[in-house]
């Protein structure tokens, strides 16, 4: 059974035009359950209603023409209770329908099954029988397996259909939904950076000209023939003969009249050359599978290992004849800052990351950029993106493909309109920061990705509220040296002499790693991390130490911030490290050095509950209130599947950020706020409204924010704060923030 279900899953993925996987579909669930008909439809939210989409034992003409309504017969009833519904004798059935068109007389058992993603009924999986008779346990069990594993690959389907048949020449655009990144609208063309060179990552598509997709192949052939030549030969001394025979068996496999042969077809049929390679591969691998014999079985390894190599020098070919686009949107599986680097800044104007969600450090370091972003845009063919104009739209976390002129005209105007209200948010930048009632803010700025990339005067803040320092170690090979560091800490203190600059020691782990030091674990946000990682390295920890206290030199604006602390033990041995490393400075250079103040980051949860204690070991605290919402929420905020369940305008979130002020008021406790939340306009109100003064934001969201504190007065925040926090839902807590700027009359001049 097991193998059976997997086949019909993978068979529906693999085809690239959503009726003909459908129509597969019904046949392949006919067949292996030996019943008399198959039938699936699919949801259609705007009609309300469920179109018959695929059948093998209905009527075929009625296919794409009979809907049946959500309130409607027993497919209506299957989408209601969302659980699978088993009749002996359907057609007796209050519920029953009578279609005509549909000619189902003839069947009496019918067992319908709901396809359910993200707690969306997404359509209806449907077997039918003519003798009554209720379905058997096995029967039913099959049918609810199959529709579970289906809903995430029929709710991408037709994603995969529009990457797929988008292109240049077409003019269909093409409309993709993924997760809002970073806000703004950008319009560009794809760029695939590092694209990951397997099967998963190519599409299927045709191409006009067979004879050069043969050339194509023929030269990956070839390159791939003389690559076992040379393995061959190096392991001709270390293996016995009969080893070494599957290099043999490697170049038969390739010629004519093997694999060689049916990729030559699938070539002459149309098919490009990568496509040609995934259909005939993908195709013998699964045969090989599913043999009892366990020797066989292991054949499809050989045959998935033999195209794997094929298909990355088809790609290199391919990669080297790619050039940068004037206006790049960086698409990825996962962007990284590596990838942000190789791209100069004055030609990105958006990304697109297939993996991650909205608080994912891909989306966070666009935010810090500026640009738009889309996230968690699942299980599409990657390299199908490659010189595509796209359209991004990071508000509402859309893509659009290959879109016509008249669609890029319209985009035009709303990236205009955002521009003219960043223009009048930045005729301001050099004001107070303020409230209406003179209420003074301190508003820094997230720092970190890289200089040269954060243009914000230094003038127009009120210092540095957070930098990243680990940026500089996720761009190198290899852990940068002392005197490395020292000149880079120096230059971000110098940037702002008169102001603080708060440095968070090396922060890597969770969606952070470096390249040379690899941390694979289950669940890396909740393991080794931040501050856990580098006390049990403290040769790390000690060389970073040193190198910011030699760039604080002459300059004393330094605050060191530690992060991931989750125990006081933890800052007992950061503070004995930091003073073991200002006294090694002071010894070497013979002086006396400025001490920094030392502050802790609030991040996990149990810190908070330690801060009486935690108000006499350090100087100041800064609220992250990205991983300290994941960690309140227990959500994965890297998790596109549970990212609607993250959002730190929670009311348990809010609640816990204000009884925290409340408390380090009373301990006279300076506290800031450096996470995501004070950057957006809704939650900097929040914040102020709970008694919150410092903040620290990506310099791309200081002008509004200054704008908008501007605009307030605290005793009317003082009035909202308790209607919010007696929410119940993070729904209810925006409909009440936007009533509020409704009433002021500043929603319309605020898009965020």
């Amino acid at each position: 059974m097991l193998g059976q279900l997997r086949r019909i899953v993978q068979d529906v993925a693999q085809e690239p035009v959503l009726q003909n996987a459908l129509a597969g579909l019904v046949t392949s669930v006919k067949h292996a359950l030996a019943t008399e008909c198959c039938s699936v439809y699919l949801a259609n939210y705007e009609q309300q209603h469920f179109m018959l989409m695929a059948t093998d034992g209905l009527n075929p003409q009625a296919v794409g023409s009979i809907a049946i309504g959500f309130s409607e017969g027993l497919i209506g009833w299957v989408g209601q209770r969302e659980e699978p519904i088993n009749l002996a004798k359907a057609h007796l059935h209050p519920r029953f329908k009578v279609t005509p068109e549909v000619s189902e007389d003839n069947f009496s058992a019918f067992l319908g099954c709901p396809i359910i993603h993200h707690r969306k009924v997404l359509g209806v999986l449907t077997i039918q029988q003519a003798a009554e008779r209720v379905f058997n346990e096995d029967e039913e069990s099959f049918l609810v397996t199959l529709g579970a594993q289906l809903a995430s690959v029929l709710a991408n389907a037709e994603m995969r259909q529009a990457a797929s048949e988008s292109s240049p020449s077409q003019t269909q655009t093409g409309q993709l939904k993924g997760l809002p990144g970073a806000p703004g609208i950008a319009i560009g063309e794809a760029y695939v950076l590092e694209p990951a060179n397997d099967f998963n990552a190519i599409s299927l598509k045709r191409a006009d000209d067979a004879d050069k997709e043969l050339a194509h192949f023929y030269r990956a052939v070839k390159i791939t023939k003389a690559e076992f030549n040379r393995l061959a030969e190096r392991m001709s001394g270390h293996l016995p003969p009969d080893a070494l025979a599957i290099f043999d068996v490697y170049h038969q496999l390739l010629d004519a009249a093997s694999l060689g042969r049916e990729i030559e077809l699938q070539i002459a049929e149309g098919w490009c050359a990568k496509s040609a390679l995934k259909r005939v591969v993908e195709k013998f691998a699964r045969q090989f599978d599913d043999m009892d014999d366990p020797y066989l079985r292991e054949r499809g390894t050989d045959i998935r290992d033999l195209g794997q190599r094929v298909l990355n020098n088809l790609l290199d070919t391919e990669q080297r004849k790619i050039k940068l686009p004037e206006k790049v949107v960086l698409v990825a599986d996962n962007v990284t800052a590596t990838m942000l680097a190789e791209v100069p800044r004055h030609q990105l104007v958006a990304i697109v990351s297939l993996k991650g969600s909205v608080n994912s450090h891909a989306a966070i370091m666009a935010r810090a950029l500026g640009i738009p972003a889309v996230m968690g845009v699942n299980d599409l063919p990657l390299l199908h993106w490659q010189r595509q104009r796209l359209i991004v739209d990071g508000y509402q976390g859309h893509i659009l493909l290959s879109p016509v002129d008249a669609i890029c005209l319209e985009y035009q105007r709303l990236i205009s309109e955002d521009a003219a209200l960043n223009a009048r948010y930045l005729a301001e930048i050099a004001q107070p920061s303020q409230s209406l009632c003179g209420k003074a803010f301190n508003l820094m700025v997230n720092s970190g990705l890289a200089i040269e990339l954060e243009t914000t005067n230094p003038a127009y803040t009120d210092g540095v509220g957070l930098y990243r320092t680990e940026f500089p170690f996720i761009m190198r090979s290899r852990f940068p040296t002392e005197q490395e560091q020292i000149e880079l800490y120096r230059k971000v203190l110098e940037s702002y002499p008169t102001k603080p600059v708060i440095m968070r020691t090396l922060d890597v782990g969770g969606d952070k790693a470096l390249p040379y030091f690899s941390i694979v674990e289950e669940n890396p946000f909740l393991g080794w991390r931040g501050i856990r990682l580098t006390l049990d390295h403290p040769e790390i920890f000690l060389v970073q130490i040193r190198a910011m206290l030699k760039a604080n030199l002459a300059i004393d604006n330094l605050h060191i911030l530690l992060p991931m602390i989750s125990d006081l033990a933890e800052v007992d041995e950061s503070l004995r490290l930091i003073k073991q490393a200002s006294f090694e400075v002071s010894d070497e250079l013979a002086i006396e050095l400025p001490r920094p103040k030392i502050g802790v980051m609030i991040e996990v949860p149990s810190i908070m509950y330690q801060l009486p204690e935690l108000a006499r070991k350090v100087d100041f605290c800064s609220i992250g209130t990205n991983d300290l919402t994941q960690y309140l929420l227990a959500v994965d905020r890297n998790n596109p599947r549970v990212a609607s369940l993250y959002d730190a305008m929670h009311p348990a979130v809010l609640r816990a950020l204000h009884q925290f002020n409340q408390q380090a008021q009373g301990l006279q406790f300076p506290t800031s706020v450096c996470g995501e939340l004070a950057g957006e306009p809704a939650g900097i109100l929040l914040l102020a409204a709970m008694g919150y003064t410092s903040f620290s934001m990506n310099s791309s969201n200081l002008a509004k924010i200054k704008w908008l504190l501007r605009r307030v007065e605290l005793s009317e925040l003082a009035l909202l704060l308790p209607e919010v926090l007696a929410c119940q839902s993070a729904k209810q807590v925006r409909q009440h923030v936007q009533r509020f700027l409704e009433q002021k009359q500043l929603l319309s001049q605020l898009r965020a």
